[in-house]
């Protein structure tokens, strides 16, 4: 299956946001790992019922997702309630944090930063790889029972190495966004004219 990568803000990708969310495999990359997004995301689904959030950059940040519900509601506290938050800080830890929920049915899965603990210089890319192929498997099974939305960054430079990773999970994803700045918006509108 051919995977076509969109290009779109964070405010387009809330505003189109299905509900409920359909289950599949969706990827999104942006600064931060689209965590800000995912955040935002997070506050939406936890009015609803249980969310599970995989922090694997340490970037879940639950002082904004409740930011985020006061205005949507008179009791923030019961919706925080529904959130699920584990972290894993090794890629060893990932994939075991991954494996075992794979039995999830039916709940809204968020992973913030997948790709951050696949980086470390201390684990072999052969290793990481074959982590990565376990991932993988964990995130597809996953996602036929629930959606499973997960954010990524751009590599930096250090980790070219290992830029296959980004690419392997594009590919498997169900649907796949690069999040836009407002300024990278601008540049890409060949409609756009020329103040000077």
């Amino acid at each position: 299956m051919e995977q076509k990568l969109s290009f779109c803000t964070s405010e387009i990708l809330i505003r189109n946001m299905r509900s409920p969310l359909p289950y599949g495999l969706t990827v999104i990359q942006g600064p931060h790992a689209a965590s800000g997004l995912l955040l935002q995301i997070c506050a939406k689904l936890a009015l609803r019922g249980p969310v599970r959030i995989l922090d694997c950059g340490n970037r879940s940040d639950m002082y904004q997702v409740a930011r985020e519900l006061r205005p949507l509601t008179r009791d923030p506290a019961t919706a925080m309630q529904r959130i699920h938050l584990s972290r894993a800080f090794t890629c060893y830890q990932a994939e075991a944090l991954l494996g075992q929920n794979r039995g999830q049915s039916q709940t809204p899965i968020l992973i913030f930063d997948l790709l951050a603990t696949y980086l470390d210089e201390s684990v072999s890319k052969q290793e990481a790889e074959r982590l990565f192929d376990d991932t993988l498997d964990h995130l597809q099974k996953m996602s036929r029972k629930n959606p499973v939305l997960v954010g990524i960054r751009p590599l930096p430079a250090i980790a070219l190495d290992r830029s296959n990773l980004p690419l392997r999970l594009q590919k498997a994803a169900d649907e796949s966004f690069q999040l836009m700045e407002i300024s990278q918006k601008a540049e890409t509108n060949d409609d756009q004219l020329s103040l000077f």
